[in-house]
C-alpha cells in the first residue's frame, strides 16, 4: 500500500513542475530586414545613346536631299551656291538615372563660316564657352540654361536649318575658286554625343571636363 501511495505522488510533483515550466516564455518581438542593395549607376548606357542622321540622296541636278534610311558617314559632291542637307540628330532610348547630355563639333579649316557654314541650333544646344580648344555643347531644353535630363530623349537634331521652310543645314559659298580648293581633309565635319551623370559636378562643363576632357570627336 506504502509503494502505491509513493508513485502517485510523484506522478503528480511532475505535472506541477511541468505546469510551472510552460509559463516561463521570453517576451520577444522581431522586425523585419533592413536590406540595402548597391549597383553602378551608368546614366546612359552605351547602346541607348545614338548619333545618326538621314541619307543624303544626290539628284539628277547635283543638289541633294535627305531620305528617310539613317547612317553615320554621308558624302557629298559640292558646287558653288548650292546649299546641302545634313540633319545629325541625338537620341537617347532610356536612362538609369540624371544625366547630360553633349554635342561637340570637329571641323576642318574650310568649314569656317565662308567657303561652308553650318549653324547649331541654339534653341537646343547651349555651347560650353569655358572649353577650350574644343567646339562642345549640352542639351537645354530652354536654349539657355543646361538640362539635367533623367529618362530618354526624343530624336533632336543638332543643326538650325538655313531658312524656316529649308531643310539644308551646310550654306555653301558662292565663289567657285573657294568652293574649288575643298579637299576630304579641310571639309569634313564630324558630330559626336556624350553622356554623363550629372551627380557629383559642380555644372556641366564640370562634367564634361571631367568625364570626356582627353577624348575628342571621331
Amino acid at each position: 500500500m506504502k509503494k502505491k501511495t509513493l508513485t502517485i505522488a510523484i506522478a503528480l510533483v511532475l505535472v506541477v513542475a511541468l505546469a510551472v515550466g510552460a509559463t516561463w516564455a521570453y517576451l520577444t518581438a522581431t522586425t523585419g530586414p533592413v536590406k540595402n542593395t548597391f549597383v553602378a549607376g551608368g546614366a546612359v548606357k552605351q547602346s541607348d545613346l545614338e548619333l545618326f542622321e538621314h541619307v543624303a540622296n544626290k539628284k539628277t541636278d547635283g543638289s541633294y536631299t535627305l531620305g528617310s534610311g539613317t547612317t553615320t558617314n554621308n558624302e557629298y559632291t559640292v558646287m558653288p551656291g548650292v546649299n546641302l542637307p545634313k540633319d545629325p540628330t541625338v537620341k537617347v532610348a532610356a536612362a538609369n538615372g540624371p544625366y547630360y547630355l553633349f554635342v561637340e563639333v570637329t571641323k576642318g579649316a574650310k568649314v569656317d563660316g565662308d567657303t561652308l557654314k553650318y549653324t547649331v541650333d541654339r534653341s537646343k544646344w547651349l555651347p560650353l564657352t569655358s572649353i577650350t580648344g574644343r567646339e562642345v555643347y549640352v542639351y537645354a531644353a530652354d536654349g539657355a540654361t543646361a538640362t539635367i535630363l533623367d529618362g530618354k530623349l526624343d530624336a533632336t537634331p543638332v543643326l538650325k536649318a538655313i531658312s524656316d521652310t529649308d531643310s539644308n543645314t551646310i550654306q555653301v559659298s558662292t565663289d567657285n575658286t573657294k568652293v574649288a580648293a575643298l579637299t576630304t581633309a579641310n571639309s569634313a565635319l564630324t558630330f559626336q554625343a556624350y553622356a554623363c551623370q550629372s551627380a557629383g559636378f559642380a555644372d556641366a562643363a564640370a562634367a564634361f571636363n571631367q568625364c570626356f576632357g582627353t577624348t575628342t570627336g571621331a
